[in-house]
């Protein structure tokens, strides 16, 4: 990540990213939420939402209550501007179609240090609004770190500076929660187990023609 980052540096260039992420997200569409009382406003937190498009992220900037970090395609580290603008804020650099220890390593860091942390477990945009089987990453960062789970689910940014004009977009928050392993199931199975639980939440708050895998 290069040299020490200053916190009230990043923190201020975060919040003039945040209204500027608010001031076109009210000009390119038209969002309602859920449950925002649900998330916790302190202490570590893994939020694990569905991806539908690269606006996911500005959005969930917009409407999470505290401050969030996300993991970020090293690639856009090497972008004018928008490398800089990553480093400083802190994202995870993460290579894609690899295991990246290093991207989890801070993540888990991140997480300990009581950091919230917004996590897309399907790694890939579903262009037909349709959930994808999802990595087992997001519980081996759970059960590592000890964090809180927070279950996201959005529909509609798939449409966003695409169909007609201020598409509705629909993000309902879940009920936070701490995993466990299940007793007596080998550890592989037991990941899998608590990436289908926390998928199964996603998928309970959106339509039954947006479940895909699982329905």
């Amino acid at each position: 990540m290069g040299a020490r980052i200053n916190k009230k540096r990043s923190d201020a260039i975060y919040g003039c990213l945040r209204c500027l992420a608010w001031l076109l997200t009210h000009l390119v569409c038209r969002y309602h939420v859920t449950g925002q009382e649900n998330v916790p406003t302190s202490g570590s937190l893994l939020i694990v939402v569905n991806h539908l498009s690269w606006y996911d992220p500005l959005l969930l900037g917009v409407i999470l209550p505290r401050r969030v970090y996300f993991f970020t395609k090293a690639e856009m580290f090497h972008w004018p501007i928008v490398g800089w603008l990553c480093k400083i804020t802190g994202q995870i650099p993460v290579h894609r179609g690899i295991s990246d220890r290093s991207a989890l390593e801070k993540a888990i860091t991140y997480l300990r240090e009581g950091k919230a942390l917004v996590f897309f477990p399907e790694g890939t945009v579903e262009r037909q609004e349709q959930m994808l089987p999802a990595h087992t990453g997001i519980a081996m960062l759970a059960i590592r770190s000890g964090a809180t789970l927070l279950p996201i689910a959005h529909s509609g940014t798939r449409r966003v500076l695409r169909r007609g004009w201020l598409p509705r977009v629909d993000v309902q928050i879940g009920t936070p929660y701490t995993p466990t392993l299940p007793a007596g199931t080998q550890r592989k199975a037991a990941l899998q187990a608590i990436t289908q639980e926390v998928m199964a939440h996603i998928a309970e708050m959106l339509p039954v023609e947006q479940r895909g895998v699982y329905r």
